[in-house]
């Protein structure tokens, strides 16, 4: 007997899909009284995933599927190809699925005739014919009404099997197009293109902040992974980054040391940012893993210039500071008349590490991360912890101008 094996890969999502298939042709092939084939699929595992262009995007839940069993043979004879002529006289080899290559070899070097049957010796046109090879090596060329008298074998019964050959080339995602549903991309390329886009666009914005003209970053990092009419420029831009991939690898540590955290959003990006991959939609979260990062490298950074924080001007005396705002906490509302007045506190630090307190009743305040001239009378001195602090009132916020080269 001669074995035949066909190996190739589908989606993980696609293997009961695949059993069915197989099921149903052992079962018609069984009609006619010939064995059917095994199947065996392998543990999903990640295979790379490319897009319509070529682009490598992500990966995807992949099985192997392997099927196997013996061609069919009787009296020496077996039928290793069909032969489909076309009205140009044209004629297309189609080589019986899992023929070894050895067979396939011998097959290919055959010189088909459009209307020959070596079987019933009539001559006419014909739209397929099949070709059988006897265990010495001789070959037939047979119609598709003489393959069973000739051979002994129903063609039938070698149609049915025929299916397992296109199997392999299948469209396992049906015709929807777009990105497969279980795709997965990869953790460290999602924090490199984080990290190169908010470098390009100067900070991190959010979904929740859809005010702002710029869009969202996470919709910036979906875009250079799935949209296919994103500019090839752009994508290469992204890619030019030099200190991204350092940044993502710094981001990916502060990420994981979250995890187990008694915060749910550093336990929820830490718990991502372990795995190799990550599910499409929890893009939103792993992103915005670039921003709490950043705000903990300032948050230090803020800290340990704190340190040398001063008093700064008197009591009544009206000073004049550039600073960064870096923080604005929301504090309870205060009732004047019946109208509630809305009141924060603002707090800012200048280049050499003194610290400011607004606490603001104003109808706006600058960001966080904000570089302001602000200019206050000193109501007060104060230390919290071990930093001394000057408190602010009646002041004045300006955008900071820098001055021209």
């Amino acid at each position: 007997m001669t074995s035949a094996a066909m190996r190739f890969s589908v989606p993980a999502t696609a293997a009961s899909r695949v059993r069915q298939l197989v099921g149903a042709t052992n079962a018609r092939a069984a009609v006619h009284r010939l064995n059917s084939y095994s199947l065996d699929i392998s543990a999903p595992f990640l295979a790379d995933y490319h897009d319509a262009d070529g682009r490598l995007i992500g990966q995807r839940p992949t099985v192997t599927v392997t099927i196997s069993g013996d061609i069919p043979r009787h009296r020496g004879w077996t039928v290793v190809a069909r032969l489909d002529h076309d009205q140009e006289g044209e004629t297309l080899l189609s080589l019986f699925p899992g023929l070894p290559e050895k067979d396939a070899e011998a097959v290919r070097g055959y010189r088909a005739v459009e209307n020959v049957c070596h079987g019933c010796k009539i001559a006419r046109h014909r739209t397929a014919t099949y070709l059988a090879r006897h265990e010495n090596g001789e070959f037939r060329q047979l119609g598709s009404t003489c393959v069973e008298p000739y051979t002994g074998l129903p063609v039938k019964g070698l149609e049915a099997l025929w299916r397992f050959g296109t199997l392999k080339d299948s469209d396992w995602d049906g015709e929807e197009g777009g990105i497969p549903a279980d795709l997965r991309v990869p953790v460290a390329e999602v924090l490199r293109v984080t990290a190169a886009i908010v470098t390009q666009e100067g900070r991190f914005y959010s979904r929740s902040e859809q005010w702002h003209t710029i869009m969202p970053t996470a919709d910036l990092v979906e875009a250079y992974f799935f949209d296919r009419k994103a500019p090839v420029e752009w994508r290469a831009a992204v890619d030019a980054e030099p200190d991204a991939p350092s940044t993502a690898v710094a981001v990916r540590e502060w990420a994981v040391r979250g995890h187990g955290s008694l915060s749910d959003y550093r336990h929820k990006v830490g718990q991502l940012a372990k795995g190799e991959t990550v599910d499409p939609r929890h893009l939103p979260t792993l992103v915005s893993a670039i921003a709490g990062w950043h705000r903990d490298q300032e948050k230090d950074a803020s800290e340990r210039a704190a340190q040398h924080s001063k008093p700064q001007g008197t009591v009544g005396e009206r000073i004049s500071t550039t600073a960064t705002v870096t923080s604005v906490i929301e504090l309870e509302s205060r009732t004047y008349g019946t109208q509630p007045q809305r009141r924060r506190l603002v707090k800012f630090q200048d280049e050499t590490g003194n610290v400011y307190l607004w606490f603001s009743s104003a109808a706006t305040v600058p960001d966080t991360g904000d570089e302001v001239e602000v200019t206050g009378t000193v109501k007060d001195h104060s230390i919290y912890g071990e930093t001394a602090q000057t408190v602010l009132a009646r002041c004045r916020v300006t955008e900071h101008q820098p001055l021209a080269a």
